[in-house]
Parts: structure tokens; C-alpha cells; sequence
């Protein structure tokens, strides 16, 4: 069967249903309207096919593992990757493998269900919405619009060229709607045409109707938040800070600028992480007050357990370079006191540091750790999308020394476009581990070469490695 081409199927609505003592997936087909007709008979069920929107992103084969802390960081080149390990080909960029083929697939296939879902859920607004407060049908097609974009906009990330060196070439297939027809190939020039769409529908209908845009405080320390927290749905500053990702793809530096600003301006909506907040509790290692968007992973420590564990067999484990450097010398240049380095990365069962972001505390309680979290969004990438963005040379390195100085490190000496740009690559490769931004970053700016966290040596990049195929799910036949 296709994947993108489940459209042409009879369509189905996953979604997963959470109440206080239910959890159950219900089975939505147009051949059964009885059941979609009581689904959407009250404003509830609207909000829990939405929920179970962010439920399916933070599972382990999406945001909540393959596209943040383990295939795309595998890519990155985070990782010494054992020849034995189910990661292996992907660390070798081998495509074209069993092994390669199903990761690649399986990202292919659940981004269209998800947008499958989207355009299904749309169409049930617009069947059955007619009694919904007029706000709360502004908020859920904002949301939906925005997580649309966001599904979209990681497909063209992954499988077309940076879209400043190839934006016409008919890669992706496009939906906005449910359909019995097979979409023929789009140019990426549509594809960004319609994400800016998505996005710009979102912001407008999300400005007026998102609590977060009165909200003192949006984020929330990991301790204390649920799912009524606005940093966990794609709010009106989630979409701002999306437009800024998008737009600096795309190549539109003064419009990415522009978003950025909007977030750095609300700074105080998603507060600097304090070393107070992170001994407080350690598990904001997430840096949590930051995260403009993330998901919840329920599953998140088993995910941890099976990959970045110090006491697993080398065979198993997801770990930099044996002797340290890597970590120690290359990624944060000897700053120990870096937050990044003292709260994300530990030496405690092996002589080097291994991975500890996504770990549960034994002392934390057990009532937040259903609630495990991993960042889509954070503070930081704004300034460092400010940074690269801002025509000011002295401005741009006003935005990467502050972000420095909130991390517990000396700002670098930025004189040159080119000392600038080197900072900014540092500081992705601290920032962004375990949340799958960093191979994106490499990929944008066409990074030729870039240093192996196996082996702590360059290595060199290509067209093939950067831009997985379309799966053959997909192609052959069609």
C-alpha cells in the first residue's frame, strides 16, 4: 500500500481519546457516520481529536524519539554508532538498506497520516462545528493549521534540497484536504507557498483566541505543568517562532527576523533557565521555562533506557567518542560550566560523558513523569535565528553573547561575518541535542564537511547524504 497515497483509501481518523479513566483509539470511517456523528456531537470530542494530535507526536517514531533525539541526531553525527546497532545505516547514510528504507518510510508514512488526520478533522469542523463558541473554533483551526505546516515543513526539511540552491524540483506530493485522488509531485517553491499559508492562517486566527498572548507566563517549570499548558499546542508564539524556522529556510532573512523578534520581544513569556531552576529540579535539564513547543513522550525513559543509558553494551548504546573529546573539547570547548554540558551530559558509569537529557530522577515524583517532555521549540533558537538574520554585525553578536552569558559561558569575540557564522554553528551543536535541529542546520548551510561525534574527525557531506530518497512506498508503482 502507499503512504501518502492512503488518501485514496477509505479514510480513517485515528485519534486517541484521553479522559479521566479512558484510553482507547477510535476508528472513524466515513461508511459509519453514526460513530464520527457522535464523536462530534459535543465540543469535547472536537478537543480530543485534537489532543490526540499532540499524543501521536510525542510517540517514539515521531517527535518524541525518531525526528528529534535519535534518527536525526543520528544524522548529525551526535553519535559513535555501533555496525551492530539498528541506527547504523542511518549514521552511514545508507538509504537504500532494509534498515534504511523502513526509517525512512516510516517517517514518510507518518508525517501524510498526520496530515491525513488534519485535513479529516477540518472537514469535521466545517460538518459538525456549527454549535462550537465561535473562539474555540478560531483556536482549534488554528492549531490544526499550524501543526499542518509544521508536518509539512519536516518532510521538505528531509527530503527535498535546501530551497536555496533547488526550490523547483517536483518532490513532495500535496494535501489540504481529504480525497480519492493521488496528488501529483509539487514544486517545493508550492509546498513553501502553502506552509506560509498554514502558518499565516494560524497566527491570524490564533492572535485573537490564544490564551497565550495574555498569559504573563507561558512556559512552565516540568514540575508543574499538563496538558493546559499553551506551550504544549501549537500557540500563537509556537507559529511566530515556526514562521522565523521557516522563513530562514527558505532564504527570507528580514521575514525570519521579523518572527524571531516577536519572541525575543516576549522573552519574559518563556523566561531564561536558571542553574536555580535546574538544581531545583534536574529534570529541566528540557530547559522547560524556554520551550515555546514540545510533546509529551509517556514512553520517553523507556526510549532513554534503550539507547543513551551508560550501561549498555556498546553494541546498543548511542554515545560520542570513547575517549571524550568529542563532547568535552570539540562541542563545548572545555567550558564545563556550561548548563548544557553540567545538566545534559553526565560521566557516571562509563569515562566519558553520555547523554542524560531525557533520564528520570529518582528523587523527581513519579506523578510528573508521565509527563516527560521533549522540546520543539526553544528560546534559543531565536536568537540564534536573530543572529544570523540581523544585517548589524555588532547587533547579531549581541544576540549570540546573550544567549552565551544565559548558558554560564564567556561570549565568543565576533569581529567578521565569518567568526560570526562559526559561532553560530557552535552553538547549535550545544543547543540542540537530543531535539534533531543540528543535521537541519548542516543541511541549510550546505555544510561540506562536519566533525563525527565517533570519531571526533571531519567527515565529508554530500547531496546523497543530506536528501534521503522518496521512499519506494511511494514511487513504484504510482
Amino acid at each position: 500500500m502507499k503512504t501518502s497515497k492512503l488518501l485514496i483509501i477509505p479514510i480513517m481518523l485515528l485519534i486517541s481519546v484521553f479522559t479521566a479513566g479512558c484510553n482507547k483509539w477510535l476508528d472513524v470511517k466515513p461508511e459509519n457516520k453514526f460513530i464520527e456523528e457522535q464523536l462530534f456531537s459535543n465540543p469535547q470530542g472536537f478537543y480530543d481529536v485534537l489532543n490526540g494530535f499532540y499524543i501521536k507526536n510525542g510517540q517514539n517514531n515521531s517527535y518524541g524519539g525518531r525526528l528529534t533525539m535519535t534518527t536525526m541526531d543520528v544524522l548529525a553525527q551526535y553519535y559513535l554508532v555501533n555496525s551492530s546497532n539498528s541506527n547504523y545505516t542511518m549514521s552511514i547514510y545508507d538509504y537504500t538498506s532494509n534498515s534504511g528504507r523502513a526509517t525512512i518510510d516510516g517517517i514518510w508514512s507518518d508525517a501524510y497520516l498526520n496530515i491525513l488526520n488534519v485535513n479529516k478533522f477540518f472537514k469535521s469542523i466545517d460538518t459538525y462545528g456549527n454549535f462550537l463558541d465561535e473562539k474555540e473554533k478560531k483556536r482549534i483551526k488554528g492549531e490544526a493549521s499550524g501543526l499542518r505546516a509544521l508536518y509539512y515543513f519536516d518532510l521538505m526539511r528531509l527530503f527535498t534540497k535546501p530551497y536555496t540552491i533547488d526550490s523547483l524540483t517536483k518532490v513532495l506530493p500535496y494535501y489540504d484536504s481529504p480525497t480519492n485522488e493521488i496528488s501529483e509531485f509539487k514544486p517545493t517553491t508550492f509546498i513553501m507557498q502553502k506552509i506560509l499559508e498554514d502558518l499565516n492562517t494560524a497566527e491570524n486566527l490564533l492572535l485573537e483566541v490564544d490564551p497565550a498572548t495574555t498569559q504573563t507566563i507561558v512556559s512552565k517549570l516540568t514540575n508543574s505543568y499538563g496538558r493546559d499548558s499553551r506551550n504544549y499546542h501549537m500557540n500563537y508564539y509556537a507559529v511566530k517562532a515556526l514562521q522565523a524556522r521557516v522563513n530562514l529556510w527558505k532564504g527570507d532573512k528580514p521575514a525570519a527576523l521579523k518572527a524571531a523578534k516577536v519572541l525575543i520581544d516576549n522573552q519574559s513569556k518563556f523566561p531564561w533557565t536558571t542553574q536555580a531552576d535546574l538544581n531545583t529540579l534536574i529534570s529541566n535539564k528540557t530547559f522547560a521555562t524556554e520551550m515555546i513547543f514540545g510533546v509529551e513522550n509517556p514512553k520517553l525513559n523507556e526510549l532513554y533506557l534503550m539507547n543513551f543509558a551508560p550501561g549498555l553494551f556498546d553494541t546498543s548504546i548511542l554515545a560520542p567518542n570513547t575517549t571524550g573529546t568529542f563532547i568535552n573539547a570539540t562541542v563545548f570547548e572545555g567550558n564545563s560550566t556550561d548548563y548544557r554540558y553540567q545538566y545534559v551530559w553526565k560521566v557516571n558509569g562509563r569515562p566519558y560523558a553520555t547523554f542524560f537529557k531525557y533520564n528520570d530522577e529518582p528523587s523527581v515524583n513519579t506523578s510528573f513523569n508521565f509527563y516527560r517532555t521533549v522540546p520543539l521549540i526553544k528560546m534559543g533558537e531565536m536568537y540564534l535565528i536573530a543572529a544570523e538574520c540581523e544585517p548589524d554585525l555588532a547587533a547579531a553578536a549581541g544576540y549570540i553573547n546573550l544567549l552565551q552569558t544565559k548558558r554560564n559561558i564567556v561570549g565568543s569575540t565576533i569581529t567578521t561575518n565569518a567568526s560570526l557564522n562559526t559561532a553560530i554553528m557552535k552553538e547549535y551543536r550545544k543547543e540542540f541535542c537530543g531535539e534533531g535541529q543540528l543535521f537541519y542546520y548542516y543541511k541549510r548551510t550546505n555544510a561540506l564537511n562536519i566533525t563525527a561525534g565517533g570519531t571526533n574527525t571531519s567527515i565529508t557531506m554530500t547531496d546523497a547524504k543530506y536528501t534521503p530518497p522518496i521512499p519506494l512506498s511511494e514511487t513504484t508503482p504510482r
